[in-house]
């Protein structure tokens, strides 16, 4: 029987936290009231199923079996032609990662992902559906908490979204990998991927209005602090002598384990929608549930968090045997992609 998550691993997880790089985020629309903690209804975007909650994340969408990563956010602003015109600006100080100016380039429609590496931890924030792009937002360009990325619009490819539901959806979350390419093309699908390693895919995002909620009343000071209030859901061992640059760009997330030279393979703890909270570096002796190199085992699950974010499918259940779903292998496998190893 796979046993409950939080008798192997505790609620905090041992997250070694910085006394550097706290900077509450800024709300990425002006004028909005959030900051009055205004209920979701007064800023999220509907669906066309006109449910408030379809604006927020989770497994809101399609009576529960679709999952958001995002909040999508209405515009406030006065409209003109019928057009959102709010500004829309980057939540923390970071770097300009990718643009992508053309709209059919994604279902993203026009979009930007803005690295925030100042923080205790670092962390992605992607904008879009954007009508426009700011002139001067290229890749590499500094900006600062507050400064404008863009407008507000409606861009989309491959579907439209009606001016009435113009909204940006903000995303905030995890770069999993340097390769993911190599991921995508095994795929097969039928188009190529344009964005490179700031593809949708491969950021695993958090609930935006949970984190924007807590560093308002002062539960929280920076994304590490933030991380260590996310329940483990999921833990699994990695059979793979690899190491995954995810240790590299995350080493705040590394939980020690063995010796350096006795690591065969790895732990890794997984939130209920499949985000990364730790990893671990584990002896073979210590690997649970797996023979051979690329073996992946669940080996502890707290199914009332899963239950919660069921239409993830990081794990599934058949015949008294738990293992990944199509959620959780897609993650893992992104994770550990052969390519560059971290040194």
């Amino acid at each position: 029987m796979i046993p409950h998550i939080s008798k192997i691993l505790p609620i905090c997880l041992l997250l070694a936290l910085s006394c550097h790089g706290n900077q509450a985020p800024v709300w990425p629309v002006q004028d909005v009231a959030f900051e009055g903690s205004a209920a979701y209804r007064d800023y999220g975007q509907a669906t066309s199923s006109g449910k408030p909650e379809s604006a927020l994340f989770g497994c809101v969408r399609t009576n529960g079996r679709q999952f958001h990563e995002a909040i999508d956010i209405a515009p406030v602003k006065p409209r003109k032609r019928g057009e959102a015109t709010d500004p829309v600006v980057a939540i923390h100080d970071g770097i300009v990662m990718h643009v992508s100016k053309l709209s059919g380039n994604s279902s993203y429609g026009r979009y930007v992902v803005v690295e925030h590496p100042g923080l205790d931890l670092v962390i992605y924030s992607l904008y879009s559906h954007l009508a426009s792009v700011g002139e001067d937002i290229k890749v590499g360009k500094p900006v600062r908490a507050g400064d404008a990325l863009g407008i507000m619009g409606r861009s989309a490819g491959g579907y439209t979204i009606p001016r009435e539901r113009s909204h940006l959806h903000l995303e905030i979350g995890l770069r999993l990998s340097e390769e993911f390419e190599n991921w995508y093309v095994r795929q097969g699908y039928s188009t190529p991927n344009k964005h490179g390693n700031f593809n949708g895919i491969n950021l695993i995002g958090l609930d935006p209005v949970d984190y924007f909620e807590r560093f308002r009343v002062g539960q929280v000071q920076s994304p590490l602090s933030y991380l260590e209030t996310i329940p483990p859901a999921v833990m699994v061992h990695v059979y793979s002598t690899r190491k995954p640059d995810f240790l590299h760009r995350y080493p705040e997330l590394v939980i020690p384990g063995c010796e350096a030279g006795e690591q065969a393979g790895w732990e890794v703890i997984l939130s209920a929608w499949g985000l990364p909270l730790s990893i671990k570096p584990l002896d073979r002796v210590s690997l649970l549930g797996v023979k051979n190199e690329g073996d992946i085992s669940v080996v502890g699950v707290d199914r009332t968090e899963l239950s919660r974010y069921a239409c993830r499918r990081i794990v599934q259940e058949g015949k008294g045997k738990v293992v990944l779903g199509r959620g959780g292998q897609a993650i893992i496998e992104i994770m550990f992609m052969p390519g560059r190893q971290a040194e």
